[in-house]
Formats: structure tokens, sequence, C-alpha cells
């Protein structure tokens, strides 16, 4: 597999591990902070948010997450990520509903 798409398997599971931890919220919303997921994914400056945006598309692309930007553009690198009933579907019966 590419990186980007090693970096988005990371980022998903990044993703589920902040939505467990905040005690799986509805509809599987994450407030997501690129800089700090990048942090977290081991990249770095300019070059890791632009990867972690891309595995953001990919995880978009597939079906695995909807993104959005609720700040105006170029204001805010926090996105609101809503997880795929799919994947909370999942973890939820892995960790009990």
């Amino acid at each position: 597999m590419d990186g980007d798409g090693s970096i988005a398997e990371r980022l998903e599971m990044l993703l589920v591990l902040q939505w467990l931890d905040e005690d799986r919220p509805a509809e599987g919303d994450v407030m997501l902070s690129v800089p700090t997921a990048a942090a977290e994914l081991g990249l770095e400056g300019d070059g890791g948010l632009l990867a972690v945006m891309r595995a953001l598309g990919t995880l978009e692309d597939a079906g695995r997450v909807r993104v959005q930007w609720p700040g105006r553009p170029g204001d805010s690198s926090d996105a609101r990520v809503l997880l795929a009933d799919a994947i909370t579907r999942d973890v939820d019966g892995l960790f009990g509903a």
C-alpha cells in the first residue's frame, strides 16, 4: 500500500480512538485538529499537514468519513469528521455498545 493509504489507515484508527475517548458521540462525530493529528501520527511540518489533509480526502473518497470545515476557509485547521455508520457499528461490536 502507498504512503498515503498507510497514513489514511493510521488516521482512521486515531479518529476511532478519539471517538471512543469522547464516549462515542452521536453520528460518529469527532472534532479533529489537523496539526495535532499530524503530530500524533509523527508527521512534521507543512508536509505533515498536507499528508493528513490527503488522508482525510482518501477516507472521504472511500466513504469511511465525511469531513466538514466549520470555520471560514483559511481560518481554522479544525475539521468536524463524521465516522461512517459501518465504522461505528464495527467498533460497537468490538467494544460493546
